[in-house]
C-alpha cells in the first residue's frame, strides 16, 4: 500500500516542533539540527514556549530534512520551495520537479517522494507517540525515572533486555522513548552510571567497590 497516496501538505503543515522535538524524530544530533537551520534554506516559524520565542519546523521541514539526506545542496532549496508551495488538495507522491540551472544549460530533476514523506509520517507518529511518554521534566511518565538514566544505561553496553529486567515496570515503548528523548535533549552536568548495580552483580565485575560506587552515582 502506498500510503504517500493518502498525505497532503495540509497533514503536515499542522505540526509545530521545536529543534530539539525535530532532533527527536530525525534521529539526528540536536546540534547537527540547529547548524541545518542555520543555514538558511529552511525557514522556520516560532512557537512560544516558557515565555519565550523559539524557533520550530513543521512537518514539510521534517520532509525536506528526510530528503536533503539524498541530494545535493542546489536542489534541496528548489526542493523547499516546490513543497511549502504544494497545493493542499494534490497528494504529496511520486516526484517533485525542480529545474536547475548550471553552466551546462537548464534541466529538469526529478526528485523522488514517497519513501520521504512516508518516512516523516511514520516519524511524526512515533514523535506524538513519545510525548505521552516522557514528561516535560525528562521523566518517564508516571514514574521517577530520567530519560537520560535509561539513555545511559544503553549507551554503556546494557541491552534492552537487561535494562528493562533491572527496571521491570518499563516498557519497551518507553525504553525506545527515553533513548530518543536523550539523544534530541543532551544532559548537562554530571552523567549518570553507565549500568545498574543489579548488572554489576549479576556479572561479578570490579568487586564490590564499583557496585557501591554505582549506587552513590544512581542516588
Amino acid at each position: 500500500m502506498d500510503t504517500g497516496a493518502d498525505i497532503h501538505v495540509r497533514d503536515l503543515r499542522r505540526w509545530r516542533l521545536t529543534l530539539p522535538q525535530a532532533a527527536q524524530l530525525l534521529n539526528m544530533d540536536l546540534v547537527a539540527v540547529r547548524k541545518t537551520v542555520d543555514r538558511g534554506w529552511l525557514q522556520p516559524r516560532y512557537v512560544r514556549l516558557n515565555g519565550r520565542s523559539i524557533r520550530a519546523l513543521d512537518g514539510v521541514d521534517i520532509v525536506c530534512l528526510i530528503i536533503n539526506r539524498s541530494i545535493v545542496p542546489n536542489i534541496r532549496k528548489r526542493v523547499y520551495v516546490e513543497l511549502k508551495h504544494w497545493p493542499d488538495d494534490r497528494p504529496l507522491r511520486g516526484t517533485v520537479a525542480v529545474q536547475i540551472d548550471d553552466p551546462k544549460g537548464s534541466r529538469i530533476v526529478d526528485v523522488p517522494l514517497d519513501r520521504s514523506v512516508r518516512e516523516a509520517m511514520a516519524g511524526l507518529a512515533a514523535f506524538e507517540q513519545s510525548q505521552h511518554e516522557v514528561d516535560d521534566h525528562g521523566r518517564i511518565r508516571g514514574t521517577t525515572v530520567e530519560a537520560h538514566r535509561i539513555a545511559a544505561l544503553i549507551e554503556g553496553g546494557m541491552q534492552g533486555e537487561e535494562v528493562l529486567r533491572d527496571y521491570p515496570n518499563l516498557t519497551k515503548t518507553q525504553l525506545d522513548s527515553a533513548i530518543a528523548y536523550a539523544r534530541a535533549h543532551p544532559k548537562q552536568g554530571r552523567p549518570f552510571p553507565p549500568r545498574t548495580v543489579k548488572s554489576v552483580l549479576r556479572q561479578g565485575r570490579g568487586g564490590l567497590a564499583h557496585v557501591f560506587a554505582a549506587a552513590r552515582d544512581a542516588e
